[in-house]
């Protein structure tokens, strides 16, 4: 069994399924409660471009939910891939680079059950692979699109999480990095689906549950 093959198996079969679904909830839950205070303190304007990490565990519970169902969208499972590794591996990259501070002897065990947390958020979005198509050459540009004007007000406009390392510029680099590599990958792993369609019922598809 190669890995792909493995991480859909957790996907594919309803046990594991509903227990993914039910830790993405409780997670995104908490992700949210995490971004509480900047939250109550930002415009309201900004709250959807604000807590990164929760919206997207958020969209994994609607993949999952949806796949239950029998549906899925190939364009909305890739962007959500996207999203799972350059948010769980940007979130990893920030926890380390300023390793002193986050993992202080205060704070080290509520931090590092975030950087657990942040290593399921790639996990999943290894759950979704098998299934995914490359959308079209304009689907994929969109979502490059809409990444980079994510980053752009993350650290143009100042809408990224609080931070304590006062080199935000290397940290938006990095996200910048990881929004091309993250979208790149998809290049690398899954040919464009032939006819061209991002919406596919889950019941057509070799080996659904």
């Amino acid at each position: 069994m190669d890995i792909i093959e493995f991480f859909h198996r957790f996907k594919a079969y309803p046990l594991t399924r509903y227990s993914l679904l039910l830790a993405s909830i409780i997670g995104t839950a908490f992700g949210f409660y995490y971004y509480e205070w900047q939250l109550r303190t930002s415009p309201v304007y900004y709250w959807p471009l604000i807590p990164d990490s929760p919206v997207f565990t958020l969209m994994y519970v609607l993949v999952l939910a949806a796949y239950s169902v029998g549906r899925r969208s190939n364009l909305f499972d890739t962007f959500t891939f996207i999203g799972l590794n350059k948010i769980g591996i940007w979130t990893l990259f920030v926890l380390l680079y300023d390793f002193d501070y986050y993992f202080s002897p205060e704070t080290w065990v509520f931090r590092s059950v975030l950087f657990l947390l942040h290593i399921g958020m790639v996990l999943c979005a290894l759950t979704l692979v098998k299934d995914m198509k490359r959308p079209t050459f304009t689907m994929m540009g969109l979502i490059l699109g809409v990444f980079l004007v994510l980053d752009y007000f993350d650290y143009i406009i100042g809408t990224h999480p609080y931070l304590h390392t006062p080199r935000v510029d290397v940290v938006g680099f990095a996200a910048v990095i990881l929004t091309i590599g993250c979208w790149g990958v998809v290049w690398l792993i899954r040919e464009r689906d032939k006819d061209g369609d991002g919406d596919v019922r889950e019941d057509q598809q070799p080996g659904a549950v």
